[in-house]
């Protein structure tokens, strides 16, 4: 159905027939005289007074919900009859005489009007039936200027000179708006889309004042988040129809019914909007209950019809209902208008309450009362209106309208008006005023623009109402009389699909626009939009699709509303000129060139693309405020993030996936890594948003913040392992060797062990395991560069078992230890002499021990060769041969750092205690030459020995505490540093250790160690 306005004989003739404060009231009467002073029927035989539609005879002085809203713009699309009485009253009682003649005349064409659309209706169909979007037309049919371009216009001019809104949300919804988005973003279809504005538009709401301005547009609240959030609800409600509450069950007792319409996930756009007037606009308030139980009787009230009117445009139903059969028509006040002081006779009543009940019954068999089925333009509401069309056909032939108006045409062309038409109204069995009234109520539930618009109490009501209640229908064919040739126009048209039934929401949006460039093609003051009121210009760009203004708009009112309406559109494709993200386009093979060239890579945020433009600045600027905050913490204590986990998580889904990671790098490189739980949070976001440079940037940055300021080994090499940064992960732990080396024992001692670095250590190795569920390569990278250092440790342990400083977890034998011991040593020797076999020195070999220590760990072996009882198997001891003969014939470079840790464990050993431990950052860069060697060795041994000491305890006053080991092999060879020079040491240890592999062998050779 199209919006229809019915010819003048629908309706009284007076023009602007709705009384207004602002207007002087006519006194010339608009009809026939009563029908007490020119015949004795009760009946009147012409028109009721204009007191009888919206408001009473006395509503310009008393109180009146419709009567405040001034005059209203009635019958559009039709000229004024010339007939019809100026609104100005007239002294000369003559002219007035003339005037109801001509009124008289004006009745008589009005019902030839009603054959045949005036010119004026039929312009109006055709602009906005017809015509391509966007392409406005005046009520004759004449192009004019598009009225939602220039609000669009105006709100961006208003915008672009005021600054973004400050934060003044609570902690609660923004926590609770970036979770919706976040699962919106997750799942990212149209689904998600619709479930994130019914989830915001609720979580929005008790956070807003829902109150609205007595007699105007708008909240009554003058706050930002109170305006951004009046605008926003009705802007998702147009895209996303949604039920703000969960709707109640249908009263119905009909299963399948209830199945196909009671779903809470199922919303019209006919019922979101009506579900956002009865919340956010009302601007008078609701009479419905003082009427239904005023005194005598409800009829009795001047505004009885008024409440029905506003109960059947609202969706009321069952208050109209209760109207109907609760009236008391014996108290009814329109009976003195209808001529009948005392009021109506029996039968008069009895007429009135059949012809009403019939009415009731005809409204509760509306598919919305039933199953709550508010799909207006679907096939159960068609069938709904045809029984609406078919009481109302009824009703008039009760009342003896319809001869009536056959008679008149039949005297159209002579233009004699038929005084038979007169005398069978005269004798209706309906009094004429309730005839009236409820033939407006039928037309407002056949949809009728015109009776719809005349209920509205203001613009956005009256786009609303004839929008909510259209049919779906897109040409005007049912309202004229057809000819053949378009009758044949009419059956092929039905029989294509609607546009309203392929895209609801696409067609709903074009009837709105189109709607409210109609309502507020006028003069009205009430329905003209008050462009220097923010409100009005927003309500303008919603009902005409500027949702670009509206989002700059919403800007100067609160961010996150801002924000969410952008990551909303842009997913459910209603953000204008949203492109798609980079990263989409790279998985469908585009390069990072192509992505330039199409203005989708860095320097490609063209100003000329608005839609674009506004998400991504709207979620920067958004985040930006986000990341100033310190702590959001939900009120009920659940919850608690930092702004910068928000800002980084909003900087994450903006259109410009490269741009957005450069700004969280920046971020991210503003904020104080403070403890390792901040740090987990941001590797954790870096990682849901697949920033890996960021992440592994950051990792590597707090790991040498802990190598500089503290002594938490374990911590530093798990961010050096996430970070991806072998080269500080094997200095990192090349060191700790060298220190366990220098000091011939277990670095740092068991008991100074931090909790991370001896989880590492010791099963089950927990803190390898957390690390393996985030992050399984940087587990993978850590225990296969932690092997040497744990096993060397473990020789340590196993060495100094049974000491006091040493909680031995296992009991070995003598024999069993010292052989346990050497294959833990010779594992260590095998890692670190990897790089020099055959004298080769390899640089690419990864070892995970630093070549350095050759000679010391030689050194180790002495005390277990030569033993009474064999420690070492055949191929252990050829095995140490070749070692030996490699590390002899290494590179001179080599040998040198090896020769300064051995010295380095000597003078540890002859100076053992010293000042307090080193960091490992102040260690690695004093051993600036490891990366030239291949290893950790260089001429800061000898510093390194004296400024550390194993044998402490951090934050003990005690200069030493002595170790307790199983053997030392440092003891008797303290002089050899002392008297021989330069290559003279490490000579002097090989050939010790030649004479007693030699040794090893002959013994083997000659069955002494059972070879």
């Amino acid at each position: 159905m199209s919006l229809r306005f019915p010819g003048a004989t629908k309706s009284p003739s007076t023009p602007n027939r709705k009384k207004s404060l602002f207007s002087n009231p006519s006194t010339t009467p608009a009809g026939p005289p009563p029908s007490h002073l020119t015949q004795p029927s009760t009946t009147p035989i012409g028109p009721p007074p204009r007191s009888s539609f919206f408001t009473s005879s006395k509503s310009y002085t008393g109180k009146n919900t419709f009567g405040k809203r001034g005059a209203t713009p009635g019958r559009r699309g039709f000229v004024v009859p010339s007939s019809s009485p100026p609104l100005e009253e007239d002294d000369d009682g003559e002219e007035d005489a003339d005037v109801e003649e001509d009124d008289v005349m004006g009745e008589a064409q009005g019902y030839a009007r009603d054959q045949a659309p005036s010119p004026e209706k039929s312009a109006f169909m055709s602009s906005i039936m017809s015509a391509p979007r966007g392409l406005k037309r005046s009520r004759n049919g004449q192009v004019r200027e598009q009225v939602g371009s220039d609000f669009a216009n105006i709100a961006r001019g208003l915008a672009g000179h005021a600054p973004s809104a400050a934060f003044t949300e609570p902690d609660d919804v923004l926590l609770q708006q970036e979770a919706i988005l976040s699962r919106m973003e997750s799942g990212r279809n149209m689904e998600t889309a619709q479930e994130a504005a019914t989830q915001l538009t609720r979580l929005w709401a008790p956070q807003a004042d829902s109150e609205t301005k007595e007699g105007k547009l708008g909240p009554e609240s003058d706050d930002g988040f109170t305006k951004a959030n009046y605008l926003t609800t009705l802007l998702l409600q147009i895209h996303h129809p949604h039920r703000p509450k969960a709707p109640q069950a249908p009263r119905a007792q009909n299963s399948s019914a209830v199945a196909k319409h009671g779903s809470d996930t199922l919303c019209t756009i006919p019922r979101g909007l009506l579900d956002w007037l009865d919340i956010y606009h009302n601007p008078f308030p609701d009479e419905f209950h003082a009427i239904s139980q005023n005194s005598p009787s409800p009829s009795h009230h001047d505004r009885f019809w008024d409440a029905i009117y506003a109960s059947l445009v609202r969706g009321r139903f069952q208050q109209a209902t209760a109207l109907f059969r609760n009236a008391g028509w014996e108290h009814a006040y329109t009976a003195e208008e209808d001529s009948q002081p005392d009021g109506y006779s029996q039968r008069q009543l009895e007429n009135i309450e059949e012809v009403t009940e019939c009415a009731a019954r005809l409204i509760e068999s509306c598919p919305a009362v039933r199953y709550d089925d508010w799909d207006v333009k679907g096939s159960d509401w068609k069938v709904f209106r045809q029984r609406v069309r078919q009481a109302l056909k009824d009703l008039e032939r009760l009342a003896g309208e319809e001869e009536d108006e056959d008679a008149g045409v039949s005297k159209q062309g002579e233009n004699v008006f038929s005084m038979s038409a007169a005398t069978k109204r005269a004798e209706s069995k309906v009094p004429w005023s309730i005839f009236t009234n409820l033939k407006l109520s039928y037309e407002i539930l056949l949809g009728s623009a015109d009776e719809i618009m005349d209920a509205s109490q203001d613009w956005l009501e009256a786009c609303i109402y004839v929008v909510a209640w259209w049919d779906g229908e897109e040409d005007g064919t049912g309202l004229v009389a057809l000819s053949k040739g378009s009758l044949r126009k009419s059956i092929t048209a039905s029989q294509r699909p609607r546009e309203v039934d392929l895209s609801p929401i696409a067609a709903y949006r074009n009837r709105l626009g189109d709607a409210f460039a109609y309502v507020t093609d006028t003069d009205e003051p009430l329905f003209v939009p008050e462009t220097m009121d923010p409100i009005h210009l927003g309500l303008g760009c919603v009902l005409s699709d500027g949702v670009e203004s509206v989002i700059r708009m919403l800007r100067t009112w609160s961010l996150p509303i801002a924000a969410a309406v952008v990551e909303v559109a842009a997913l459910a494709g209603w953000l204008p000129k949203a492109r798609p993200r980079s990263r989409e386009l790279l998985e469908r093979g585009f390069s990072s060139e192509d992505l330039m060239v199409l203005s989708h890579g860095p320097g490609g945020g063209q100003r000329e693309q608005p839609g674009e433009l506004v998400r991504d600045d709207v979620l920067s600027e958004y985040a930006d405020a986000l990341a100033r905050k310190d702590v959001l913490r939900s009120s009920d204590g659940k919850t608690e993030r930092e702004g910068w986990e928000l800002a980084v998580a909003v900087l994450g889904r903006m259109d410009d996936e490269l741009e957005g990671e450069r700004k969280i790098g920046e971020l991210l490189d503003q904020i104080e890594l403070s403890d390792e739980a901040r740090v987990d949070r941001i590797l954790m976001a870096c990682q849901d948003l697949e920033l890996v440079e960021q992440a592994r940037g950051i990792a590597e940055r707090y790991a040498d913040t802990l190598a500089s300021t503290t002594h938490s080994y374990g911590p530093a090499l798990i961010y050096l392992a996430r970070a991806r940064s072998p080269a500080k992960l094997n200095s990192t732990l090349g060191l700790l060797a060298s220190l366990c080396l220098i000091h011939s024992s277990a670095y740092p001692a068991s008991a100074d062990l931090d909790p991370q670095l001896a989880s590492l250590l010791s099963g089950p190795r927990t803190a390898l395991v957390a690390l393996a569920r985030t992050d399984a390569d940087a587990a993978n990278l850590l225990a296969s560069h932690l092997s040497g250092y744990a096993t060397l440790r473990r020789f340590y342990q196993l060495r100094d078992q049974g000491q006091g400083s040493v909680d031995a977890q296992e009991s070995l034998r003598p024999l069993a230890r010292a052989r346990e011991a050497a294959k833990a040593l010779l594992a260590v020797l095998a890692s670190a002499s990897d790089c020099i076999r055959g004298g080769l020195y390899d640089p690419d070999t990864e070892s995970v021990l630093p070549v350095d220590g050759v000679l010391a760990l030689l050194g180790e072996l002495l005390p277990l060769l030569g033993q009474r009882k064999r420690v070492f198997s055949q191929e252990q001891v050829f095995f140490l041969l070749r070692v030996v003969e490699d590390f002899a014939s290494a590179p001179s470079r080599v040998r040198e750092d090896a020769e300064e840790l051995f010295g380095a464990c000597l003078g540890a050993y002859r100076e053992e205690g010293g000042s307090a431990s080193v960091t490992l950052r102040k260690s690695r860069s004093d051993l600036a030459r490891s990366s030239a060697s291949g290893g950790l060795g260089g001429s800061s041994w000898d510093m390194l020995a004296s400024s550390t000491m194993a044998m402490s305890r951090p934050g003990e006053n005690a200069a030493v505490v002595t170790i307790a080991r199983g053997w030392d092999w440092r003891k008797g060879l303290e002089s050899i540093g002392t008297t021989m020079e330069g290559e003279g040491a490490g000579r002097d240890v090989i050939v010790m250790v030649r004479t007693a592999l030699a040794q090893e062998v002959a013994k083997g050779w000659t069955g002494g160690n059972g070879w």
